[in-house]
């Protein structure tokens, strides 16, 4: 019975050595302290190692270097948990080339459950590999994936490299969690490929569907999804296997073009210029309802119509001339003729010839029609114009500089009366007040009327024009108007205080508060005069200047006509500018934050670019900080003293000293101009603007010294407390 087992256990045994020495896999037993404790022959053929070579040698000696650890850890892996570990890894052959290979480590325990030794089954997956790697070189050059999942998607069970570069995600992740595909999804093609794409592949069915992938801060990509579902001898799906392509070069071209198709259609259809197609012939293919309105003929009956019929006799050589140089060319011409239209007569219009391909033959014209019969008309007026407009700009400029000196009702109305008569050349303008409430018969008249503000009856300014108005005058009237307006309201307040205080005035008690306060609504309103031309008369005038520019740059014009709006663009340029200065004058730009000396010094180096006098100005040991009614109030009368030096003094010369006397300001004028006799315009300052320095020094409580006479230049001596 004993010999019968022993013969069988050879038998056995010595079958096992057949199986193992001719298998085409490397078996290797190794200690758990990875020396070779057994390998099959196969070693030779799988590494060109021989037995005695490879046995109680360390078996990690012929794993490439970078994989070495990685598969120390397997093996330990193996022998703690004392589970099977699968690993893939490179082997260095003996003759230096590398192979790659799968092994499956089981460990062997013993009696007592420890393991004993680990069998390693290797097997030689070079081909395979290089399959693979040959499958991810098309699979790039493809821009392409190829994957296989259970049929519940939720787990990858193998996956070309470029799935992870076309998905984003790390390739092990992506095997792990499918899912993580959907999240970069544009969410109307995942909840389709979650319902209806799913509910397909369920049934077996084979789906093709093309989604949209997107990635944070990267273009969306499409992907073209073709999917096969694997099933078993039951019916029942077991596996999904599908390839994916990323399609979007395909998909934006053929956007692309269906864009460019839907765009040239409802270019045609609905631009708003007439579009039109020619044969070679010069007959009408077809037109859009926009060039119907540009000649007034019917769609229906254009065809076999000939397009140069529609043209002006005169122009028929320059349009025939520039179909025929598309034609011969193959370019485009733009050109501008005469149409006739059925019910407007003549029109004036720009052509653009652009010649029609059809596979690389010319086989008619395009016509893009523009009206342009207005424009015309307009640029004409603008250049008939131009001296008139310029002439009103200055009338602008003079009439708004002279508004910021005007302290009555009575002087403004004067001033627009003259300003209205100088500019229309007209004799009859009146201001008058109209009953309320019979405001509506004034719309009857054959006369003008404007209103201009309140009284006890609204006030009216009436003019009795000889002809109508051309556009950029009634333009000018309203602005003109509008700076009345402004002032008139206040004025009419400040003028009946004043008539209050002219008893106080009769008798040199005039308060100073009031004083103050007649200078402060003063300021106030030079304030909002300026705020309003910037924001008004300005902007507009910047926005006409843009227009002009953009009119000029964008379209052909004749060299003269170019040379026409260049000049009115500077005319603008110099209106703007005016407008500028008036408003710096009206309301000096950080003049409290500067403090009086700086704002001062910069009001003298303006003034010295057009002055033909030299200025000296010295702040003799000023340091006194002031309040901004004293900032304000000294910088008014520089402006004052300096516009009458620059007026009336003819001087050569102009000398200013501000400094400080205890708690008192001191500032001192002199100029060796002509002079003048003070004593023959006492009772007239208000009209020479020295009666307006000489309250204004009162109204901060100071004093004031004029003295001059003929020959002996101009000198005025000014003090006030800092501290009043």
């Amino acid at each position: 019975m004993g010999e019968e087992r022993m013969n069988n256990y050879q038998d056995q045994t010595e079958m096992y050595k057949i199986i193992a020495d001719n298998t085409l896999d490397t078996i290797v037993v190794v200690e758990p302290d990875g020396l070779v404790r057994y390998v099959t022959p196969s070693i030779s053929s799988l590494a060109g190692y021989n037995l005695t070579d490879y046995e109680g040698v360390d078996a990690f000696s012929i794993i490439h270097p970078d994989d070495r650890d990685r598969v120390w850890v397997s093996h330990t892996t193996a022998v703690r948990s004392k589970m099977p570990v699968d690993v893939h890894y490179r082997v260095c052959h003996a003759d230096g080339h590398l192979v790659y290979v799968e092994t499956r480590v089981n460990p062997v325990l013993d009696e007592q459950g420890e393991v004993k030794y680990v069998v390693a089954v290797v097997r030689d997956v070079t081909e395979r590999k290089q399959a693979e790697q040959l499958l991810e070189n098309i699979m790039d050059n493809l821009n392409a994936a190829v994957m296989s999942t259970d049929k519940d998607f939720t787990r990858i069970t193998f996956c070309s490299d470029s799935l992870a570069k076309m998905s984003g995600i790390p390739k092990q992740e992506l095997m792990a969690r499918p899912i993580l595909m959907h999240q970069h999804m544009h969410p109307e093609d995942d909840s389709f490929l979650m319902n209806e794409v799913k509910q397909q592949l369920d049934q077996g069915l084979r789906v093709v569907h093309t989604f949209r992938h997107t990635r944070p801060g990267q273009e969306t990509r499409w992907v073209k999804m073709t999917m096969h579902p694997l099933l078993d001898h039951t019916g029942e799906v077991i596996r999904l296997d599908a390839i994916l392509m990323d399609v979007t070069d395909k998909k934006l071209s053929e956007l692309a073009l269906e864009e460019s198709e839907q765009r040239y259609k409802s270019i045609f259809d609905n631009n708003l210029d007439g579009v039109f197609s020619i044969d070679l012939n010069g007959y009408f293919v077809n037109a859009n309802l926009a060039f119907e309105e540009s000649t007034g003929i019917q769609i229906d009956k254009l065809p076999d119509r000939c397009f140069i019929g529609l043209v002006f006799d005169e122009d028929h050589a320059s349009v025939q001339q520039a179909m025929f140089e598309v034609m011969h060319f193959r370019e485009s011409r733009d050109i501008e003729c005469r149409f006739t239209h059925s019910g407007k007569g003549e029109r004036i219009v720009h052509i653009t010839f652009v010649p029609i391909f059809m596979y690389g033959e010319l086989s008619g014209i395009h016509g893009i029609v523009q009206d342009i019969t207005e424009r015309k008309l307009e640029e004409r007026q603008l250049i008939q114009s131009e001296e008139r407009y310029k002439y009103l700009q200055q009338s602008l400029n003079r009439f708004s500089n002279d508004l910021a000196n005007v302290m009555k009702v009575s002087e403004l109305e004067r001033r627009l009366i003259a300003e209205v008569k100088d500019v229309l050349q007209v004799e009859d303008v009146s201001i008058q007040e109209v009953p309320r409430g019979q405001e509506h018969t004034l719309t009857n008249s054959k006369l003008t009327w404007v209103k201009i503000g309140e009284k006890q009856q609204p006030v009216y300014l009436r003019i009795a024009l000889r002809h109508s108005m051309l556009k950029i005058e009634e333009e000018w009237l309203e602005t003109a108007v509008h700076y009345v307006t402004i002032l008139y309201d206040n004025l009419q307040l400040i003028e009946d205080l004043m008539q209050r205080l002219e008893g106080l005035v009769s008798q040199n008690e005039t308060p100073k508060w009031m004083l103050r306060l007649l200078f402060k609504l003063s300021e106030k309103e030079r304030s909002s005069l300026s705020s309003d031309l910037h924001d008004s008369v300005l902007q507009d005038l910047i926005i006409w200047y843009r227009k002009l520019e953009s009119l000029r740059s964008t379209r052909q014009f004749q060299e003269d006509t170019r040379e026409e709006l260049m000049r009115i663009e500077e005319g603008i340029l110099d209106a703007i500018h005016q407008i500028r200065i008036t408003c710096n004058e009206l309301r000096p730009p950080f003049l409290l934050k500067m403090g009086l000396i700086e704002s001062l010094k910069s009001l003298l180096s303006y003034t010295r670019m057009f002055a033909n006098y030299e200025i000296e100005f010295t702040p003799d040991a000023f340091d006194h900080p002031l309040d901004e009614e004293q900032i304000l109030g000294m910088y008014r009368v520089v402006q004052e003293l300096l516009n009458n030096a620059s007026k009336h003094s003819e001087a050569t010369k102009v000398r200013m000293v501000l400094g400080s006397s205890g708690d008192r300001v001191e500032f001192a004028y002199s100029d060796d101009g002509k002079g003048m006799d003070l004593s023959s315009f006492e009772g007239s300052f208000q009209n020479m603007g020295l009666t307006g320095i000489e309250k204004r020094v009162f109204s901060l409580g100071g004093h004031v010294k004029f003295q001059s006479s003929l020959g002996q230049g101009f000198h005025v001596n000014i003090s006030f407390s800092k501290n009043d």
